[in-house]
C-alpha cells in the first residue's frame, strides 16, 4: 500500500495570544533584554498537551529590522547564543528555551531579532496529514523609551488611510486604533496589528469613510508598551 503524508507549514508570528493551535503555548511572547550589564539571556517555555505525537523543534535567530516601507527584513545573525538549539517535545511535557549573548555592549538605541521555532518533519510511518510549526518570537534588547508618535492622515479618493511613526529609538507595537468623533462616537477602527521598530513608520487603512475637518477627531491606539489606551489628535 502507498503512503500518503501531506504536510502543511504554519507560520505564526506572536501577537496577543499565548494559545498557538492545537495544545501548543509559547511564553512569553516577547522577550527583553533591557541591561545587558545585568541581564544577557531570556527565557522561552513551550508547553504542549492534548496530542500524542511529539514534535522536533529546531531553533534559530534572525536579525530583524524595517526598510522605508515597513516590511520586515531578517537576516541570519549567529551573536545569539540559544540553548538547547534542537530538541524534542513530548506530548504534556514543558521545554525551556534560554537565548541571549555571551558579550555585548549596551545598545544607543534598541536592537530587535527573532528567535525562529522550525518544527521538523517526523519520519513517515503511516498515512496521515501533518501540520509543522513556524514560531517567531520577537527579543528586544535596549533600553525601553516612552512611546511617541506621529499621525498623518491621507485620502485616496474616499478611502482613508494613517501614516503612523514611531519617534523613539524603541520598538512599539500596534495593536488596535480608533477613530472617535467630537461627541466621542466610535466612527472608525482598526485590528491590523503591526510593529514598528526604532523610528519607523506604518499605513493603517480605514476603508471608505468621510471625515471631515481631522481637527475634531481624536485616535485612541492600544498599544503592547502601555495597558491602557493611548488618546492622540487626528490631525498630529
Amino acid at each position: 500500500m502507498n503512503k500518503l503524508f501531506s504536510m502543511f507549514a504554519i507560520s505564526i508570528v506572536l501577537a496577543c495570544s499565548q494559545t498557538i493551535y492545537a495544545g501548543l503555548k509559547i511564553t512569553p511572547i516577547q522577550l527583553y533584554i533591557s541591561d545587558v550589564k545585568k541581564q544577557r539571556s531570556a527565557t522561552v517555555t513551550l508547553d504542549y498537551s492534548e496530542s500524542d505525537q511529539a514534535k522536533i523543534f529546531e531553533v534559530s535567530a534572525v536579525k530583524w529590522g524595517q526598510n522605508a516601507e515597513g516590511e520586515d527584513v531578517l537576516e541570519p545573525d549567529n551573536s545569539v547564543v540559544i540553548n538547547p538549539k534542537n530538541f524534542v517535545l513530548q506530548p504534556n511535557s514543558k521545554q525551556i528555551v534560554r537565548v541571549g549573548f555571551t558579550q555585548m555592549q549596551a545598545p544607543k538605541k534598541e536592537e530587535t531579532w527573532r528567535i525562529i521555532f522550525n518544527e521538523i518533519a517526523p519520519t513517515v510511518k503511516e498515512s496521515k496529514v501533518n501540520f509543522l510549526f513556524n514560531i517567531s518570537v520577537p527579543l528586544f534588547v535596549g533600553v525601553q523609551e516612552k512611546v511617541k508618535l506621529n499621525f498623518n492622515p491621507i485620502y485616496n479618493g474616499s478611502q482613508l488611510s494613517l501614516n503612523v511613526k514611531n519617534n523613539t529609538n524603541t520598538h512599539v507595537q500596534i495593536k488596535k486604533i480608533t477613530i472617535l468623533d467630537d461627541k466621542k462616537k466610535e466612527v472608525a477602527v482598526t485590528t491590523d496589528m503591526k510593529y514598528l521598530l526604532n523610528n519607523q513608520q506604518q499605513k493603517f487603512n480605514f476603508g471608505e469613510i468621510e471625515l471631515g475637518d481631522f481637527n475634531k477627531y481624536k485616535l485612541i491606539i492600544e498599544t503592547d508598551r502601555s495597558e491602557l489606551p493611548m488618546e492622540f489628535n487626528l490631525s498630529g
